[in-house]
Protein backbone atom coordinates (compact mmCIF):
# COMPACT_ATOMS: atom_id res chain seq x y z
CA UNK A 1 0.00 0.00 0.00
CA UNK A 2 1.24 3.47 -0.82
CA UNK A 3 1.68 6.05 1.91
CA UNK A 4 -1.09 8.05 0.36
CA UNK A 5 -3.41 5.10 0.89
CA UNK A 6 -2.69 4.72 4.62
CA UNK A 7 -5.73 5.21 6.80
CA UNK A 8 -5.29 7.85 9.55
CA UNK A 9 -8.60 8.35 11.36
CA UNK A 10 -9.15 11.93 12.50
CA UNK A 11 -11.12 11.31 15.69
CA UNK A 12 -11.67 13.41 18.80
CA UNK A 13 -12.83 12.53 22.34
CA UNK A 14 -16.14 14.11 23.27
CA UNK A 15 -17.66 14.78 26.67
CA UNK A 16 -19.98 12.03 27.84
CA UNK A 17 -22.67 14.58 28.69
CA UNK A 18 -22.79 15.84 25.11
CA UNK A 19 -25.44 13.30 24.15
CA UNK A 20 -25.91 14.46 20.59
CA UNK A 21 -22.34 15.55 19.89
CA UNK A 22 -20.65 14.07 16.87
CA UNK A 23 -17.19 13.49 15.50
CA UNK A 24 -16.94 14.02 11.76
CA UNK A 25 -14.55 12.47 9.29
CA UNK A 26 -14.90 12.61 5.53
CA UNK A 27 -18.45 13.85 5.92
CA UNK A 28 -19.66 10.90 8.02
CA UNK A 29 -21.13 11.58 11.47
CA UNK A 30 -20.24 9.57 14.57
CA UNK A 31 -23.21 9.67 16.95
CA UNK A 32 -22.81 9.26 20.69
CA UNK A 33 -24.44 6.03 21.83
CA UNK A 34 -24.13 6.11 25.62
CA UNK A 35 -20.38 6.69 26.17
CA UNK A 36 -18.84 5.34 22.93
CA UNK A 37 -18.87 7.02 19.56
CA UNK A 38 -19.20 4.60 16.64
CA UNK A 39 -19.69 5.15 12.92
CA UNK A 40 -18.70 4.22 9.37
CA UNK A 41 -15.74 5.73 7.57
CA UNK A 42 -14.79 5.37 3.90
CA UNK A 43 -11.40 5.39 2.22
CA UNK A 44 -9.91 4.37 -1.11
CA UNK A 45 -8.03 1.09 -0.98
CA UNK A 46 -4.76 0.32 -2.76
CA UNK A 47 -6.52 -1.13 -5.80
CA UNK A 48 -8.69 1.95 -6.24
CA UNK A 49 -11.93 0.47 -4.92
CA UNK A 50 -14.06 2.10 -2.23
CA UNK A 51 -13.79 0.39 1.16
CA UNK A 52 -15.74 0.98 4.34
CA UNK A 53 -14.43 0.49 7.86
CA UNK A 54 -16.23 0.31 11.17
CA UNK A 55 -14.62 2.81 13.53
CA UNK A 56 -15.02 3.07 17.29
CA UNK A 57 -13.95 6.40 18.74
CA UNK A 58 -11.32 6.23 21.49
CA UNK A 59 -12.36 6.62 25.10
CA UNK A 60 -12.24 10.31 26.13
CA UNK A 61 -9.54 11.43 28.56
CA UNK A 62 -12.03 13.20 30.83
CA UNK A 63 -15.80 13.33 30.87
CA UNK A 64 -18.70 14.34 33.07
CA UNK A 65 -21.87 12.29 33.45
CA UNK A 66 -25.39 13.45 34.15
CA UNK A 67 -25.73 10.69 36.71
CA UNK A 68 -23.43 12.69 39.00
CA UNK A 69 -26.46 14.69 40.15
CA UNK A 70 -28.23 11.50 41.20
CA UNK A 71 -25.09 10.39 43.04
CA UNK A 72 -24.88 13.63 44.99
CA UNK A 73 -28.63 13.46 45.71
CA UNK A 74 -28.28 10.01 47.31
CA UNK A 75 -25.18 11.07 49.24
CA UNK A 76 -26.88 14.25 50.46
CA UNK A 77 -30.00 12.29 51.43
CA UNK A 78 -27.88 10.15 53.73
CA UNK A 79 -26.23 13.22 55.22
CA UNK A 80 -29.65 14.84 55.76
CA UNK A 81 -31.15 11.77 57.44
CA UNK A 82 -28.13 11.20 59.69
CA UNK A 83 -28.19 14.80 60.91
CA UNK A 84 -31.93 14.75 61.51
CA UNK A 85 -31.65 11.48 63.47
CA UNK A 86 -28.72 12.87 65.49
CA UNK A 87 -30.83 15.90 66.43
CA UNK A 88 -33.91 13.84 67.35
CA UNK A 89 -34.25 14.66 71.03
CA UNK A 90 -33.23 18.30 71.43
CA UNK A 91 -36.31 19.77 69.70
CA UNK A 92 -38.68 17.51 71.71
CA UNK A 93 -36.80 17.63 75.00
CA UNK A 94 -39.77 18.03 77.32
CA UNK A 95 -41.89 15.41 75.58
CA UNK A 96 -39.04 12.88 75.75
CA UNK A 97 -38.31 13.65 79.40
CA UNK A 98 -41.87 13.11 80.59
CA UNK A 99 -42.29 9.98 78.43
CA UNK A 100 -39.06 8.18 79.35
CA UNK A 101 -38.33 9.80 82.74
CA UNK A 102 -35.16 11.39 81.40
CA UNK A 103 -33.22 14.40 82.66
CA UNK A 104 -31.50 17.19 80.73
CA UNK A 105 -28.23 15.28 81.09
CA UNK A 106 -29.76 12.33 79.19
CA UNK A 107 -30.72 14.61 76.30
CA UNK A 108 -27.28 16.18 76.19
CA UNK A 109 -25.43 12.87 76.25
CA UNK A 110 -27.56 11.41 73.46
CA UNK A 111 -26.18 14.13 71.19
CA UNK A 112 -22.68 13.79 72.59
CA UNK A 113 -22.62 10.01 72.03
CA UNK A 114 -23.07 10.68 68.33
CA UNK A 115 -20.14 13.10 68.29
CA UNK A 116 -17.91 10.72 70.25
CA UNK A 117 -18.80 7.79 67.98
CA UNK A 118 -18.04 9.92 64.94
CA UNK A 119 -14.60 10.86 66.28
CA UNK A 120 -13.74 7.22 66.99
CA UNK A 121 -14.60 6.03 63.48
CA UNK A 122 -14.01 8.97 61.13
CA UNK A 123 -10.29 8.35 60.47
CA UNK A 124 -10.65 4.56 59.93
CA UNK A 125 -13.70 5.08 57.72
CA UNK A 126 -11.91 7.75 55.69
CA UNK A 127 -9.09 5.27 55.17
CA UNK A 128 -11.65 2.70 54.04
CA UNK A 129 -13.28 5.27 51.75
CA UNK A 130 -9.98 6.15 50.05
CA UNK A 131 -8.69 2.58 49.77
CA UNK A 132 -11.88 0.59 49.09
CA UNK A 133 -14.03 3.28 47.49
CA UNK A 134 -17.16 5.28 48.16
CA UNK A 135 -19.68 2.51 47.50
CA UNK A 136 -18.69 -0.04 50.14
CA UNK A 137 -17.99 2.74 52.66
CA UNK A 138 -21.43 4.26 52.17
CA UNK A 139 -23.09 0.83 52.32
CA UNK A 140 -21.54 0.28 55.75
CA UNK A 141 -22.60 3.73 56.95
CA UNK A 142 -26.10 3.29 55.52
CA UNK A 143 -26.50 -0.04 57.29
CA UNK A 144 -25.33 1.41 60.63
CA UNK A 145 -27.63 4.40 60.23
CA UNK A 146 -30.66 2.22 59.41
CA UNK A 147 -29.84 -0.09 62.33
CA UNK A 148 -29.42 2.82 64.74
CA UNK A 149 -32.77 4.32 63.74
CA UNK A 150 -34.46 0.92 63.59
CA UNK A 151 -33.65 -0.25 67.13
CA UNK A 152 -35.35 2.85 68.52
CA UNK A 153 -38.64 1.52 67.13
CA UNK A 154 -38.60 -1.71 69.15
CA UNK A 155 -40.32 -0.45 72.27
CA UNK A 156 -41.34 2.74 74.04
CA UNK A 157 -40.90 1.23 77.53
CA UNK A 158 -38.76 3.81 79.39
CA UNK A 159 -35.96 1.60 80.74
CA UNK A 160 -35.50 -0.29 77.48
CA UNK A 161 -35.84 2.85 75.36
CA UNK A 162 -33.06 4.51 77.35
CA UNK A 163 -30.64 1.76 76.42
CA UNK A 164 -31.89 1.52 72.85
CA UNK A 165 -31.61 5.29 72.33
CA UNK A 166 -28.07 5.37 73.68
CA UNK A 167 -27.09 2.45 71.44
CA UNK A 168 -28.90 4.04 68.52
CA UNK A 169 -27.04 7.32 69.10
CA UNK A 170 -23.72 5.51 68.84
CA UNK A 171 -24.74 3.70 65.65
CA UNK A 172 -26.06 6.94 64.12
CA UNK A 173 -22.76 8.61 64.98
CA UNK A 174 -20.82 5.74 63.36
CA UNK A 175 -23.04 6.03 60.29
CA UNK A 176 -22.26 9.73 59.92
CA UNK A 177 -18.53 9.31 59.35
CA UNK A 178 -18.53 9.09 55.55
CA UNK A 179 -21.53 11.38 54.86
CA UNK A 180 -20.08 14.14 57.06
CA UNK A 181 -16.41 13.78 56.08
CA UNK A 182 -16.80 12.74 52.44
CA UNK A 183 -18.26 15.71 50.48
CA UNK A 184 -14.85 16.82 49.17
CA UNK A 185 -14.02 13.26 48.15
CA UNK A 186 -17.33 12.87 46.30
CA UNK A 187 -16.94 16.15 44.42
CA UNK A 188 -13.36 15.30 43.40
CA UNK A 189 -14.37 11.88 42.05
CA UNK A 190 -17.56 12.88 40.18
CA UNK A 191 -17.41 16.60 39.34
CA UNK A 192 -15.24 18.75 37.05
CA UNK A 193 -13.06 21.50 38.57
CA UNK A 194 -15.55 24.29 37.83
CA UNK A 195 -18.30 22.46 39.80
CA UNK A 196 -16.33 20.96 42.69
CA UNK A 197 -16.99 23.68 45.27
CA UNK A 198 -20.69 23.79 44.43
CA UNK A 199 -20.92 20.00 44.75
CA UNK A 200 -19.09 20.08 48.08
CA UNK A 201 -21.46 22.75 49.38
CA UNK A 202 -24.55 20.74 48.38
CA UNK A 203 -23.30 17.61 50.11
CA UNK A 204 -22.06 19.36 53.25
CA UNK A 205 -25.06 21.63 53.71
CA UNK A 206 -27.47 18.71 53.53
CA UNK A 207 -26.17 17.89 57.02
CA UNK A 208 -27.07 21.34 58.31
CA UNK A 209 -30.43 21.16 56.57
CA UNK A 210 -31.15 17.90 58.43
CA UNK A 211 -30.37 19.55 61.76
CA UNK A 212 -32.58 22.51 60.88
CA UNK A 213 -35.50 20.36 59.74
CA UNK A 214 -35.36 18.39 62.99
CA UNK A 215 -36.44 21.60 64.74
CA UNK A 216 -39.52 21.70 62.50
CA UNK A 217 -40.43 18.03 61.99
CA UNK A 218 -39.96 16.97 65.63
CA UNK A 219 -42.29 19.53 67.27
CA UNK A 220 -44.72 19.20 64.35
CA UNK A 221 -45.11 15.44 64.89
CA UNK A 222 -44.74 15.27 68.69
CA UNK A 223 -47.11 17.34 70.76
CA UNK A 224 -45.93 19.06 73.91
CA UNK A 225 -47.11 17.55 77.21
CA UNK A 226 -50.16 19.15 78.83
CA UNK A 227 -50.17 19.27 82.58
CA UNK A 228 -53.19 19.04 84.86
CA UNK A 229 -53.98 18.63 88.52
CA UNK A 230 -55.32 15.38 89.91
CA UNK A 231 -58.87 16.67 89.39
CA UNK A 232 -58.13 17.21 85.69
CA UNK A 233 -57.58 20.96 85.58
CA UNK A 234 -54.97 21.79 82.96
CA UNK A 235 -52.47 24.32 84.26
CA UNK A 236 -49.87 24.19 81.48
CA UNK A 237 -50.74 23.77 77.84
CA UNK A 238 -47.69 25.05 75.99
CA UNK A 239 -44.04 24.34 75.97
CA UNK A 240 -43.13 27.86 77.01
CA UNK A 241 -45.44 27.90 80.04
CA UNK A 242 -43.94 24.61 81.19
CA UNK A 243 -40.54 26.25 81.09
CA UNK A 244 -41.97 29.12 83.14
CA UNK A 245 -42.89 26.52 85.77
CA UNK A 246 -39.47 24.85 85.65
CA UNK A 247 -37.19 27.88 85.56
CA UNK A 248 -39.04 30.98 86.67
CA UNK A 249 -41.21 29.57 89.44
CA UNK A 250 -44.55 30.59 87.98
CA UNK A 251 -47.42 28.44 89.22
CA UNK A 252 -44.92 26.63 91.45
CA UNK A 253 -47.54 25.86 94.04
CA UNK A 254 -49.46 23.79 91.53
CA UNK A 255 -46.61 21.69 90.09
CA UNK A 256 -46.19 19.21 92.93
CA UNK A 257 -49.47 17.42 92.22
CA UNK A 258 -49.68 17.50 88.45
CA UNK A 259 -49.98 14.82 85.82
CA UNK A 260 -49.40 14.72 82.08
CA UNK A 261 -52.92 14.46 80.73
CA UNK A 262 -51.87 13.51 77.16
CA UNK A 263 -49.11 11.02 78.04
CA UNK A 264 -50.44 8.30 75.71
CA UNK A 265 -50.67 10.69 72.78
CA UNK A 266 -47.12 11.94 73.35
CA UNK A 267 -45.84 8.35 73.52
CA UNK A 268 -47.58 7.49 70.25
CA UNK A 269 -46.24 10.63 68.57
CA UNK A 270 -42.66 9.76 69.52
CA UNK A 271 -43.14 6.24 68.19
CA UNK A 272 -44.33 7.66 64.86
CA UNK A 273 -41.30 9.96 64.72
CA UNK A 274 -39.04 6.95 65.27
CA UNK A 275 -40.85 5.12 62.46
CA UNK A 276 -40.26 8.08 60.12
CA UNK A 277 -36.54 8.19 60.86
CA UNK A 278 -36.20 4.43 60.41
CA UNK A 279 -38.10 4.49 57.09
CA UNK A 280 -35.95 7.30 55.70
CA UNK A 281 -32.74 5.59 56.84
CA UNK A 282 -33.91 2.33 55.27
CA UNK A 283 -34.68 4.14 52.01
CA UNK A 284 -31.19 5.60 51.93
CA UNK A 285 -29.60 2.20 52.56
CA UNK A 286 -31.70 0.66 49.76
CA UNK A 287 -30.77 3.40 47.28
CA UNK A 288 -27.07 2.90 47.96
CA UNK A 289 -27.41 -0.86 47.55
CA UNK A 290 -29.27 -0.56 44.24
CA UNK A 291 -26.97 1.95 42.55
CA UNK A 292 -24.06 3.93 43.91
CA UNK A 293 -20.82 3.29 41.97
CA UNK A 294 -17.40 4.14 43.37
CA UNK A 295 -16.56 6.47 40.50
CA UNK A 296 -17.58 7.26 36.92
CA UNK A 297 -16.19 5.21 34.02
CA UNK A 298 -14.12 8.19 32.90
CA UNK A 299 -12.70 10.74 35.40
CA UNK A 300 -14.10 14.30 35.35
CA UNK A 301 -10.64 15.91 35.55
CA UNK A 302 -6.99 14.93 35.06
CA UNK A 303 -6.30 14.97 38.82
CA UNK A 304 -9.27 12.68 39.49
CA UNK A 305 -7.45 9.99 37.51
CA UNK A 306 -4.14 10.44 39.31
CA UNK A 307 -2.99 8.26 42.17
CA UNK A 308 -3.05 9.87 45.60
CA UNK A 309 -0.32 9.60 48.20
CA UNK A 310 -0.28 6.27 50.05
CA UNK A 311 -2.66 6.56 53.01
CA UNK A 312 -0.32 6.36 56.00
CA UNK A 313 2.26 8.48 54.24
CA UNK A 314 -0.46 10.98 53.42
CA UNK A 315 -1.58 11.08 57.04
CA UNK A 316 1.98 11.83 58.14
CA UNK A 317 2.15 14.53 55.49
CA UNK A 318 -1.00 16.15 56.87
CA UNK A 319 0.39 16.19 60.39
CA UNK A 320 3.52 18.04 59.23
CA UNK A 321 1.79 20.36 56.76
CA UNK A 322 1.89 23.73 58.57
CA UNK A 323 -0.06 25.57 55.89
CA UNK A 324 -2.86 23.01 56.08
CA UNK A 325 -3.11 23.34 59.86
CA UNK A 326 -3.59 27.09 59.50
CA UNK A 327 -6.71 26.69 57.38
CA UNK A 328 -7.98 23.59 59.24
CA UNK A 329 -7.68 25.41 62.57
CA UNK A 330 -9.43 28.49 61.21
CA UNK A 331 -12.31 26.48 59.79
CA UNK A 332 -12.73 23.77 62.41
CA UNK A 333 -12.51 26.02 65.48
CA UNK A 334 -15.06 28.53 64.19
CA UNK A 335 -17.44 25.94 62.72
CA UNK A 336 -17.05 23.63 65.71
CA UNK A 337 -17.95 26.33 68.22
CA UNK A 338 -20.77 27.72 66.09
CA UNK A 339 -22.26 24.27 65.49
CA UNK A 340 -22.76 23.52 69.19
CA UNK A 341 -23.49 27.18 70.05
CA UNK A 342 -26.60 27.09 67.88
CA UNK A 343 -27.68 23.74 69.36
CA UNK A 344 -27.89 25.28 72.86
CA UNK A 345 -29.20 28.66 71.76
CA UNK A 346 -32.33 28.25 73.90
CA UNK A 347 -30.15 27.79 77.01
CA UNK A 348 -28.10 30.82 76.00
CA UNK A 349 -31.10 33.11 75.50
CA UNK A 350 -33.36 31.86 78.28
CA UNK A 351 -32.04 34.37 80.88
CA UNK A 352 -33.01 37.13 78.44
CA UNK A 353 -36.64 36.02 78.34
CA UNK A 354 -36.44 34.38 74.89
CA UNK A 355 -38.71 31.35 74.64
CA UNK A 356 -37.51 27.97 73.38
CA UNK A 357 -39.98 28.32 70.52
CA UNK A 358 -38.41 31.62 69.42
CA UNK A 359 -34.87 30.36 69.93
CA UNK A 360 -35.67 27.24 67.88
CA UNK A 361 -36.92 29.25 64.94
CA UNK A 362 -33.96 31.60 65.28
CA UNK A 363 -31.64 28.60 64.95
CA UNK A 364 -33.67 27.21 62.05
CA UNK A 365 -33.50 30.40 60.02
CA UNK A 366 -29.82 30.86 60.83
CA UNK A 367 -29.09 27.40 59.43
CA UNK A 368 -31.25 27.91 56.34
CA UNK A 369 -29.67 31.30 55.63
CA UNK A 370 -26.21 29.80 56.06
CA UNK A 371 -27.00 26.96 53.65
CA UNK A 372 -28.37 29.34 51.03
CA UNK A 373 -25.43 31.70 51.37
CA UNK A 374 -22.99 28.80 51.20
CA UNK A 375 -24.46 27.54 47.92
CA UNK A 376 -24.29 31.02 46.37
CA UNK A 377 -20.76 31.64 47.63
CA UNK A 378 -19.64 28.23 46.37
CA UNK A 379 -21.06 29.04 42.93
CA UNK A 380 -19.19 32.35 42.84
CA UNK A 381 -16.05 30.54 43.97
CA UNK A 382 -16.41 28.12 41.04
CA UNK A 383 -16.80 31.05 38.66
CA UNK A 384 -13.84 32.94 40.13
CA UNK A 385 -11.43 30.09 40.76
CA UNK A 386 -8.31 30.54 42.91
CA UNK A 387 -9.87 33.23 45.14
CA UNK A 388 -11.16 31.17 48.07
CA UNK A 389 -8.89 32.86 50.62
CA UNK A 390 -10.27 36.27 49.70
CA UNK A 391 -13.85 35.00 50.02
CA UNK A 392 -13.10 33.52 53.47
CA UNK A 393 -11.44 36.69 54.78
CA UNK A 394 -14.43 38.80 53.74
CA UNK A 395 -16.83 36.29 55.32
CA UNK A 396 -14.98 36.27 58.65
CA UNK A 397 -14.81 40.04 58.86
CA UNK A 398 -18.60 39.95 58.51
CA UNK A 399 -18.82 37.13 61.08
CA UNK A 400 -16.85 39.11 63.66
CA UNK A 401 -19.12 42.14 63.23
CA UNK A 402 -22.28 39.98 63.49
CA UNK A 403 -21.08 38.20 66.66
CA UNK A 404 -20.05 41.51 68.24
CA UNK A 405 -23.54 42.85 67.51
CA UNK A 406 -25.23 39.77 68.99
CA UNK A 407 -22.99 39.74 72.09
CA UNK A 408 -23.38 43.47 72.70
CA UNK A 409 -27.17 43.07 72.83
CA UNK A 410 -27.00 40.08 75.16
CA UNK A 411 -24.59 41.93 77.49
CA UNK A 412 -26.79 45.04 77.40
CA UNK A 413 -24.00 47.21 75.97
CA UNK A 414 -26.60 48.34 73.44
CA UNK A 415 -30.39 48.14 73.71
CA UNK A 416 -31.73 44.57 73.64
CA UNK A 417 -34.02 44.18 70.64
CA UNK A 418 -35.48 40.86 69.47
CA UNK A 419 -35.71 41.72 65.74
CA UNK A 420 -32.10 42.91 65.81
CA UNK A 421 -31.10 39.79 67.75
CA UNK A 422 -32.82 37.72 65.08
CA UNK A 423 -30.96 39.57 62.33
CA UNK A 424 -27.59 39.23 64.05
CA UNK A 425 -28.15 35.49 64.62
CA UNK A 426 -29.04 34.91 60.97
CA UNK A 427 -26.00 36.89 59.80
CA UNK A 428 -23.74 34.74 61.98
CA UNK A 429 -25.02 31.72 60.06
CA UNK A 430 -24.53 33.43 56.71
CA UNK A 431 -20.91 34.38 57.38
CA UNK A 432 -19.68 31.28 59.25
CA UNK A 433 -21.72 28.51 57.61
CA UNK A 434 -21.30 30.17 54.23
CA UNK A 435 -17.58 29.48 54.34
CA UNK A 436 -17.70 25.79 55.27
CA UNK A 437 -17.52 24.34 51.70
CA UNK A 438 -14.67 26.73 50.91
CA UNK A 439 -12.74 25.40 53.91
CA UNK A 440 -13.21 21.83 52.66
CA UNK A 441 -12.00 22.70 49.17
CA UNK A 442 -9.08 24.94 50.11
CA UNK A 443 -7.90 22.27 52.59
CA UNK A 444 -7.90 19.68 49.81
CA UNK A 445 -5.96 22.07 47.60
CA UNK A 446 -3.37 22.68 50.34
CA UNK A 447 -2.94 18.97 51.06
CA UNK A 448 -2.87 17.65 47.46
CA UNK A 449 -1.83 14.94 46.48
CA UNK A 450 -3.11 13.51 49.77
CA UNK A 451 -6.52 11.89 49.24
CA UNK A 452 -9.52 14.15 49.78
CA UNK A 453 -11.14 11.68 52.17
CA UNK A 454 -8.22 11.90 54.59
CA UNK A 455 -8.24 15.69 54.53
CA UNK A 456 -12.01 15.85 55.02
CA UNK A 457 -11.73 13.40 57.90
CA UNK A 458 -9.10 15.56 59.60
CA UNK A 459 -11.26 18.67 59.17
CA UNK A 460 -14.35 17.07 60.67
CA UNK A 461 -12.36 15.38 63.46
CA UNK A 462 -11.02 18.71 64.71
CA UNK A 463 -14.48 20.25 64.26
CA UNK A 464 -16.10 17.64 66.50
CA UNK A 465 -13.26 17.79 69.02
CA UNK A 466 -13.85 21.51 69.47
CA UNK A 467 -17.61 20.95 69.79
CA UNK A 468 -17.20 18.30 72.47
CA UNK A 469 -14.90 20.63 74.41
CA UNK A 470 -17.54 23.37 74.25
CA UNK A 471 -20.21 21.00 75.59
CA UNK A 472 -17.99 19.84 78.46
CA UNK A 473 -17.48 23.46 79.56
CA UNK A 474 -21.24 23.61 80.12
CA UNK A 475 -20.84 21.01 82.89
CA UNK A 476 -18.87 23.49 85.03
CA UNK A 477 -21.08 24.43 87.94
CA UNK A 478 -22.55 27.97 87.94
CA UNK A 479 -20.61 29.00 84.86
CA UNK A 480 -23.65 30.76 83.42
CA UNK A 481 -24.27 31.42 79.74
CA UNK A 482 -22.45 34.66 78.85
CA UNK A 483 -19.27 32.75 78.08
CA UNK A 484 -20.98 31.07 75.09
CA UNK A 485 -21.15 34.27 73.05
CA UNK A 486 -17.62 35.27 74.03
CA UNK A 487 -16.36 31.84 72.98
CA UNK A 488 -18.03 32.26 69.58
CA UNK A 489 -16.50 35.70 69.19
CA UNK A 490 -13.09 34.35 70.17
CA UNK A 491 -13.31 31.56 67.57
CA UNK A 492 -13.92 34.07 64.77
CA UNK A 493 -11.19 36.42 66.00
CA UNK A 494 -8.71 33.53 66.03
CA UNK A 495 -9.70 32.42 62.52
CA UNK A 496 -9.07 35.75 60.80
CA UNK A 497 -5.28 36.08 61.40
CA UNK A 498 -4.86 32.38 60.59
CA UNK A 499 -6.45 33.03 57.22
CA UNK A 500 -4.15 35.99 56.57
CA UNK A 501 -1.12 33.82 57.39
CA UNK A 502 -2.28 30.94 55.19
CA UNK A 503 -0.15 30.68 52.01
CA UNK A 504 -2.79 30.19 49.34
CA UNK A 505 -1.95 27.34 46.96
CA UNK A 506 -4.07 25.59 44.34
CA UNK A 507 -2.00 22.54 43.41
CA UNK A 508 -4.92 20.41 42.30
CA UNK A 509 -6.67 23.15 40.33
CA UNK A 510 -3.44 24.23 38.65
CA UNK A 511 -2.88 20.69 37.40
CA UNK A 512 -6.43 20.45 36.09
CA UNK A 513 -6.03 23.74 34.24
CA UNK A 514 -2.56 23.20 32.77
CA UNK A 515 -2.27 19.46 32.13
CA UNK A 516 -3.22 18.41 28.63
CA UNK A 517 -3.35 14.61 28.46
CA UNK A 518 -3.46 13.37 24.85
CA UNK A 519 -6.27 10.95 24.06
CA UNK A 520 -5.33 7.31 23.58
CA UNK A 521 -4.81 5.93 20.10
CA UNK A 522 -8.01 5.06 18.28
CA UNK A 523 -9.33 1.58 18.80
CA UNK A 524 -10.19 0.77 15.21
CA UNK A 525 -12.19 -2.31 14.38
CA UNK A 526 -12.25 -2.78 10.59
CA UNK A 527 -14.64 -4.72 8.42
CA UNK A 528 -13.80 -4.09 4.78
CA UNK A 529 -16.30 -4.34 1.94
CA UNK A 530 -14.84 -3.81 -1.51
CA UNK A 531 -17.03 -2.31 -4.18
CA UNK A 532 -15.96 -4.94 -6.76
CA UNK A 533 -17.00 -7.75 -4.45
CA UNK A 534 -13.47 -8.98 -3.67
Amino acid sequence: MNKSDERQPLLRADQADAGSSVATRYGHAFHNHDDVVVGNSEYVSANGSLATERVQEPTPTTAVFKRRWYIIFVFSLGNFIQAMAWNTWGPITESAEVTFDWQDSNIGMLANYGNIAFMVTVIPMCYFMDVKGLRISLIICGFLLALGCGIRCITMEPAAMTWLSNGGALLIGFGGSVPFAGPAKLSAVWFPPNQRTTATSIASFSNYLGIAMAFIIGPAMVQSPRYGTHNGTVITSTLQSSFDVMFYGKNASNTSNTDVVNANEVNTDIRHLMYLHAALAGLFFLLVLVYFPDKPPIPPSPTAAMERTEWLKGLRHLVTNKALWLVVSAGAISAGVQGVWISVLDVNLKPHGISQHTAGYMGFWQTMAGCTAGLLIAKFSDLFMRHMKMFLIVLFIGAILAVVWFTAMCEQYIPFNIPCLYAACVLIGVFINGGIPLFYEISCEASYPVAEGVTGGLMTFVNNLVGIGFLFIMLIKNIGTSWMNWALLGSTLVALPLLFLFPERYRRTDLDITIKIPPPAANVQTSVTLSNGK
